[in-house]
């Protein structure tokens, strides 16, 4: 993948056995993306000649990564699957000139390719109207958290009668203000905000946070798992489009009744698991967390979100069934 991060990779290179490697180059800044991509074709290509796979599987977004490794495939005679995480045009590109020509792009690999794999069923559906190969879903997932509720861990962070977290990662289109409003008119909730400090900083230097809210910062995994098994519940408003928050998985592990924006593929996925709410009105989120101080809802809520969690274990290992197909050479 071309990026220095990403859980999917990493937890799909863990269940297939795969060797998951991440190069990335000037990252960031959109206006380096030209010397970006063409130094990344040259490191991909070097890379793949040296370590000589079988098989590649390669992720989307940027199109221009598949598209690489599409070259080495056919001339090595390989087998390329292609991860598409978004479909780039889609999500991203709007309606232009750019837009068509990526679109042509990740219809050309998508049908080159031996199989495609996506994170959930819309995606699939577009790979499917481009004529992809082989589109099989493989939905994200988090391994149960096994940390236990710890009385020592609330009393750390907060001393209200309920807790509540949010996790962020900074894309623009997170609902962050719509969170601390909402939460700051609830009395007797405590709102948290985790997340890196050089992604989050400058929003929040231009909010006026409230006295029940409060950012701790990027905690480390263990602090992090302890966190999310301890709090009562979790709130995730953002408008970022066609996305399965990852986030909302690690709630789901850790059975935390969840306040949620609306987003067509999450009502998809989680269903009636999650407790659902305007992104735009605080006064919407402020009635979510609301819902939650009455002990039989939030009650309701974790023990929806614990059988929805139980399903998708169940059907995890088909969905992984399937992809060790694709990649098995």
């Amino acid at each position: 993948m071309w990026g220095p991060f990403g859980f999917r990779a990493d937890e799909l290179a863990q269940e297939v056995g795969a060797e998951r490697v991440s190069i990335t180059f000037l990252y960031g800044p959109r206006y380096f993306a030209p010397v970006r991509y063409l130094v990344l074709f040259f490191r991909t290509l070097l890379l793949l000649s040296r370590a000589k796979p079988d098989v590649v599987y390669a992720q989307n977004p940027p199109v221009f990564c598949p598209l690489t490794c599409l070259l080495y495939c056919r001339a090595r005679g390989v087998r390329l699957v292609i991860d598409h995480h978004s479909v780039w045009r889609v999500k991203t590109l709007g309606r232009g000139p750019l837009s068509r020509a990526i679109g042509f792009l990740e219809g050309v690999v998508a049908r080159s390719a031996y199989a495609n794999t996506a994170p959930h069923r819309f995606w699939a559906d577009q790979l499917g109207s481009m004529g992809a190969n082989r589109v099989a879903v493989v939905h994200d997932f988090v391994e149960k958290n096994r940390h236990p509720r710890d009385g020592a861990v609330r009393a750390r962070y907060s001393g209200r009668p309920l807790i509540a977290m949010c996790s962020h990662g900074g894309h623009p289109l997170e609902r962050l203000e719509s969170e601390a409003t909402g939460v700051g008119r609830v009395e007797g909730v405590e709102l948290l905000i985790s997340g890196p400090a050089a992604k989050l900083d400058r929003r929040l230097r231009q909010m006026t946070l409230p006295k029940n809210v409060k950012y701790i910062g990027f905690l480390q995994r263990d602090d992090y798992e302890s966190l999310k098994a301890s709090v009562d519940m979790a709130v995730n408003i953002t408008d970022e489009p066609y996305t399965l928050s990852h986030v909302l998985l690690e709630y789901a592990a850790s059975s935390l009744p969840v306040v949620s924006s609306r987003q067509e593929v999450v009502e998809e996925f989680f269903g009636d698991s999650l407790l659902y709410t305007d992104s735009t009105e605080p006064d919407a989120v402020a009635a979510g967390v609301e819902r939650f101080k009455d002990p039989s809802v939030l009650a309701d809520y974790r023990a929806r979100v614990t059988r929805w969690y139980e399903r998708a274990s169940a059907s995890r290992e088909g969905e992984l069934k399937t992809l060790r197909a694709l990649l098995n050479r």
